[in-house]
């Protein structure tokens, strides 16, 4: 089978969970990391919980596995995602596309 074919499944499912209210989120030991780093940065507007270089909300932005910082102070981490939220996909599209097995575990 075509990896787009697999790749298209697997986002076809990744966004139906979340359509369906499945939160991907950063661990919390990322999370507090980030907060840290956001709080003694020049850019960080304490009363707006925002910043002032990108003008992201932080809680949201810092809350994303994917997310990363404009100007590099730190990276997407997306070691949830790695360790369950990957699996849980996986196993809804294995559901759904059996005939995909062999070409995800393969």
């Amino acid at each position: 089978m075509k990896l787009s074919k697999v790749i298209f499944h697997f986002m076809e499912l990744f966004f139906l969970e979340e359509s369906r209210g499945r939160v991907w989120s950063s661990s919390a030991n990322c999370k507090k990391e980030r907060w840290s780093i956001c709080e003694e940065c020049e850019h960080y507007d304490e009363p707006e919980e925002g910043c002032k270089y990108c003008g992201c909300y932080l809680p949201n932005k810092i809350d994303d596995p994917f997310g990363e910082c404009p100007i590099d102070k730190w990276v997407a981490n997306p070691e949830q995602w790695y360790d369950t939220d990957y699996e849980i996909v996986k196993q809804r599209v294995l559901e759904l596309y059996p005939e995909l097995e062999d070409d995800i575990n393969g």
